[in-house]
């Protein structure tokens, strides 16, 4: 079955390299265009539309890709959503996130644009002295997409989720050290230590074992 990972704001397929050469039936989709008014609940709706997955398929998400993920399995036959460094709702943001919400509309004055290429100048200046993993995290924040990334924090500003349908197991996987989205705001099924917010490249094989594990078990009990 495909295993659809939605990677985070700001970044690409690269976030999930070590996912992609360990499991060959995943598929990184790139973000489609938002429209204006889209929430993420409407986006996650036309992004089904546009995948076009037809069969039963395994759906998940890092970070903001984790919150349209839990959007997404209400569209496609998922046997699960796998929440990598994310969480299942907006009552699970950290406070400061959550204290912001009244500012959703303000996103247009946030100079998005000029983040990317600063993003892009701190790799060229500073990446000599930073971790492999931030190096490439910060080359894949300098080819985003300013316009996806204002639409996307708006949204999560203004993010009312539904529920997911209660068929769809959610199994969650989270750093210990995760100052983005601290785990103590959230209940993972399970806390990597050490852990910050991009597990699948800095915590890949604990990441790829989690997958591994419910992806086994929930395709042989499929098969039972």
């Amino acid at each position: 079955m495909p295993l659809i990972l939605l990677a985070g704001m700001g970044a690409d397929a690269r976030l999930f390299e070590p996912q992609i050469r360990a499991f060959p039936q995943v598929i990184v989709p790139k973000w489609i265009p938002p429209q204006p008014d889209d929430s993420i609940a409407s986006y996650a709706k036309r992004l089904a539309d546009h995948l076009n997955i037809t069969g039963p398929c395994f759906v998940g998400g890092a970070s903001f890709g984790g919150f349209v993920a839990t959007e997404l399995v209400r569209h496609v036959d998922a046997r699960a959503c796998f929440l990598i460094g994310s969480v299942r709702s907006p009552t699970e943001l950290p406070l400061r996130v959550r204290a912001l919400r009244s500012l959703g509309r303000a996103t247009p004055i946030i100079p998005f644009d000029f983040i990317c290429r600063l993003a892009g100048r701190s790799v060229d200046l500073f990446g000599f002295c930073s971790a492999p993993p931030t190096r490439r995290l910060l080359r894949q924040l300098s080819d985003a997409d300013a316009a996806f990334l204002r639409w996307a924090t708006r949204a999560v500003l203004t993010w009312q989720p539904g529920s997911p349908p209660p068929n769809v197991p959610i199994h969650h996987i989270h750093g210990q050290r995760d100052h983005v989205l601290p785990v103590a705001c959230t209940r993972p099924d399970r806390t990597v230590a050490g852990g910050g917010h991009v597990l699948s490249m800095t915590h890949s094989a604990e990441v790829n074992d989690f997958l591994a594990t419910h992806i086994n078990a929930l395709s042989a009990r499929r098969s039972d």
